[in-house]
């Protein structure tokens, strides 16, 4: 192992999420080279995790996210100048969407700057292009005069548009932007200007692989989600897709492996029963299940679907792809690099939107995509008619992930990208 120490911030890492997984593959393909940590946000005690992954465990060291009090979001700021203190790290890497690392630049960066917009050039209102343009520039000259001892590698999500101009000087103020898709790394061109590189998420594939289908659902044609249950994932619009598909079959099941309770979710219950489907569903296991047991649900299906609307890369894609199942999926954001470009193809279907709509500003201004229910369920509808091509679909994903997307061969672009912002 290195003398170098990388310290990563994220969900906890044996956490229910997609950010959990994938800060879980990064400290993995670091920790045979690397003293790795991480800050879990989640978590309530310092200890040691084995990561088993690919065959090849491998140690880090998860530290505890300091009691919030009555804070529910803190996302790290009391516990991160802490850790930074007391473990010195060469390396920051940071796993969250923007507005959980807004606090990060000022925790880094105890000198500071302000710009008054009046002593910009020209001293008139000026577009946020110009202003931004203004800021990179004097941003760049902060860097240089207030060195830091730690490197900043932002692995930053894109998961709709148009992005907050603001969001720049936070992205600026990293030493390194990664992101997580092909579309993430358009979006910080087309909107910031930035030329960034991407590095896909990452699928363990001796975990997620072919498995046998249960005897007893083997005359069954089953639909799974597990997404978690929130606005964005939109699993209301796929138990309405799967009524219209499902009202004259008898050898149909539906599985929504999530909180059907979540606090920030939808009632499932309530939705399973208004379009009368308690017949025709399978019960979720409690959330948060191994990763192996995670794989055995996708291999109960024969379809996962993702009536998202909108993501920063879209996990769930390649962990049914590597189980050999195809995914139904809104064509928005990075859907279609998963599961359409690239060979073999197709790895699934895309359904089209029928409207975008605004989210929240203090979450993200990014607009959303509605998945066409009709369509959704046309989709289902193809593919029970088309087993053949069900399975030829499932084939092409798993052969796709094993070719792009395996933690194994992903291991080696983190490793690259680390030495590169150490050597800055």
């Amino acid at each position: 192992m290195a003398g170098e120490r990388i310290l990563i911030v994220s969900d906890n890492l044996q956490g229910p999420t997609g950010f959990a997984v994938n800060a879980q593959g990064v400290a993995w393909s670091l920790a045979d080279e690397y003293d790795v940590h991480v800050l879990g946000l989640q978590e309530i005690m310092d200890r040691e995790i084995i990561l088993d992954i690919e065959g090849d465990p491998r140690k880090v060291i998860q530290h505890r996210n300091y009691p919030r009090e009555r804070e529910l979001y803190d996302f790290g700021r009391r516990s991160l100048p802490i850790l930074l203190d007391e473990l010195k790290p060469d390396i920051l890497i940071t796993v969250n969407d923007i507005q959980m690392v807004s606090h990060v630049p000022s925790v880094l960066c105890p000198d500071s700057i302000t710009l008054k917009i009046a002593d910009l050039p020209a001293k008139k209102i000026l577009d946020n292009h110009t202003i931004l343009t203004h800021l990179e520039g004097e941003l760049i000259k902060f860097k240089e005069k207030y060195p830091r001892d730690v490197k900043w590698i932002q692995y930053a999500p894109q998961d709709g548009e148009p992005p907050m101009p603001y969001w720049k000087q936070i992205y600026l103020t990293a030493d390194k932007v990664i992101a997580m898709s092909k579309y993430g790394q358009y979006v910080f061109k087309e909107y910031f200007n930035m030329d960034v590189d991407y590095i896909w998420h990452g699928v363990d594939s001796e975990t997620f692989k072919p498995m046998e289908k249960p005897d007893e659902l083997q005359d069954k044609f089953v639909v799974g989600d597990l997404n978690r249950n929130q606005p964005r994932k939109q699993p209301a619009r796929l138990i309405e897709a799967f009524a219209k598909f499902a009202k004259d079959k008898n050898d149909v099941l539906l599985h929504m492996q999530m909180d059907w309770n979540d606090v920030f979710g939808y009632p499932i219950g309530y939705f399973i029963d208004l379009y009368g489907l308690r017949h025709k569903v399978i019960l979720p296991l409690q959330v948060g299940a191994p990763r192996r047991e995670i794989a055995r649900i996708y291999n109960m299906w024969d379809v996962s679907v993702n009536p998202t609307a909108g993501e920063g890369f879209g996990l769930t894609t390649i962990e049914a792809g590597a189980c050999g199942k195809p995914t139904i999926i809104t064509d928005y954001t990075t859907s279609r690099e998963l599961v359409l470009d690239g060979e073999p193809s197709p790895r699934g279907i895309l359904v089209p939107y029928v409207t975008l709509l605004w989210e929240r500003f203090n979450v993200a201004a990014v607009q959303r995509a509605l998945i066409d229910i009709d369509k959704l369920a046309e989709a289902l509808q193809y593919y029970y008619d088309n087993r053949d091509e069900l399975e030829k679909h499932g084939r092409n994903a798993r052969e796709w992930v094993l070719r792009n997307v395996t933690l194994r061969k992903l291991q080696y672009r983190w490793k690259e990208v680390v030495k590169e912002v150490l050597n800055q």
